[in-house]
């Protein structure tokens, strides 16, 4: 009886309304970024064929999609460090919601370029709003694994999308799957009914930038020390990017792609199916990364799963043309290490910078590195055509290799108090 009165609690049992309620939103909107994101990779074909389109040309739109997607997490991050966490995370989910709805209204592909360009700087936008609201909200003991349950929404909307994605094109064309994408606006309701600001935002941010001057918070990540510390999470984020957002771009058109041009030869419909395991494992990725990085500290949980990650990314491209069965075994796992160290960027980033300026460096890094993912687009799409994408793809799992050997140079930030 006694053994029972004094066990400690789970976790979860000291977590307050406040909390769930602001993690719950970062995870809706995660998850529906991800299912905005993936529309245009399972609607590359389309747009191939109807429009007479190079791998250069499509791979050129997504890079400057994912280019503006950077440039709104500086933006949404300045913003957020300015009048609140919250209401950036508002104003960044409207605009990619309707500026995806609209994409289904476009006659080529430069009016479609435009619209893609409001969506990626909507999306770059709710990571950095959602992950610093949710940092500074939750206790350090489980931000790694509170981040770690927004970072798998995406999984869950990279599932949903696959699901429904090459029905909805089969069955209805492609511009349907972009007016489903304008569902997300309506998560603003609850966002503004039921999250407040981190008080450590009202405290240190809000209140403390009315009664100081203080230097522009772009202007104040590069000064003294923080300079060193933003160089260092750039260029982390922007290896793990290189390596990962190139295949999550084509993925779907390489294995749509006829064997003879460097594909998979799988039909449309099946390609975007089979995406759905390597999804299923990064939910799984993301969930652990949170929970053995609160255990085990950040830069052991990054080594190991980039380590692995740099072996099975490449294989997995290397088994599409030979076994259908094989590469589905093996989604998951690529899933699982791949992606599962995104859970870990943004406690790593909240954790290295003040609250003062926090959003704006946290979206700066993030934001910066995942311009160069976007750059290594285009770099994939245009060697394709001379190498064929099987061959690019798996070059890229190179830059994982890299990524293991970068971890060694961060510190451990793992259950340190915000200040």
């Amino acid at each position: 009886m006694n053994a029972n009165v004094n066990a400690p609690l789970p976790w979860y049992k000291g977590i307050n309304k406040e909390q769930w309620s602001a993690l719950i939103a970062g995870y809706l909107g995660w998850a529906l970024d991800a299912f905005d994101t993936l529309l245009y990779s399972f609607t590359i074909i389309s747009f191939m064929h109807a429009w007479n389109l190079s791998t250069g040309t499509t791979g050129l739109v997504a890079t400057l999609s994912l280019l503006a997607s950077s440039l709104g997490g500086i933006i949404f991050g300045i913003i957020a460090d300015k009048i609140g966490r919250m209401k950036a995370l508002t104003y960044s989910i409207l605009l990619y919601a309707l500026a995806t709805g609209l994409c289904g209204f476009s006659q080529n592909i430069w009016q479609l370029l435009v619209l893609r360009l409001f969506v990626g700087l909507g999306l770059g936008g709710e990571w950095t709003a959602g992950a610093t609201m949710i940092s500074e909200t939750w206790p350090k003991e489980h931000r790694g694994k509170a981040l770690a349950i927004m970072q798998s929404a995406y999984a869950v909307g990279g599932m949903v999308a696959s699901l429904i994605g090459g029905a909805i094109i089969a069955y209805f064309g492609w511009r349907v799957l972009y007016f489903v994408g304008a569902l997300p606006a309506l998560l603003v309701f609850y966002i503004r009914r039921n999250v407040k600001e981190p008080q450590i935002w009202l405290e240190k941010g809000a209140m403390a930038s009315k009664s100081e001057k203080r230097d522009f918070p772009l202007i104040a990540i590069f000064k003294g020390q923080q300079l060193r510390k933003v160089l260092l999470g750039t260029l982390f984020v922007g290896l793990i990017m290189i390596a990962s957002v190139p295949y999550g771009t084509w993925s779907s058109a390489y294995l749509a792609t006829p064997v003879a041009k460097g594909g998979a030869g799988v039909s449309a419909i099946n390609s975007t199916l089979m995406i759905f395991p390597t999804y299923f494992g990064m939910l799984f990725g993301y969930l652990f990364f949170g929970f053995l990085s609160d255990k085990f500290g950040r830069k052991k949980t990054f080594a190991l799963f980039l380590l692995l990650a740099s072996f099975f990314s490449p294989f997995q491209v290397y088994t599409a043309q030979i076994s259908v069965f094989l590469y589905l075994l093996i989604g998951p796992i690529v899933g699982f290490f791949k992606v599962g160290t995104y859970s870990g960027l943004g406690p790593l980033l909240s954790e290295l910078f003040p609250t003062r300026f926090r959003s704006t460096a946290v979206g700066f890094c993030y934001s910066i590195g995942r311009g160069m993912g976007a750059l290594a687009v285009t770099v994939v799409g245009f060697y394709a055509q001379t190498f064929g994408l099987r061959n690019v793809l798996m070059a890229t799992g190179i830059f994982f290799l890299l990524s293991f050997f970068f971890s060694f140079l961060l510190p451990e930030t793992a259950g340190k108090e915000l200040d």
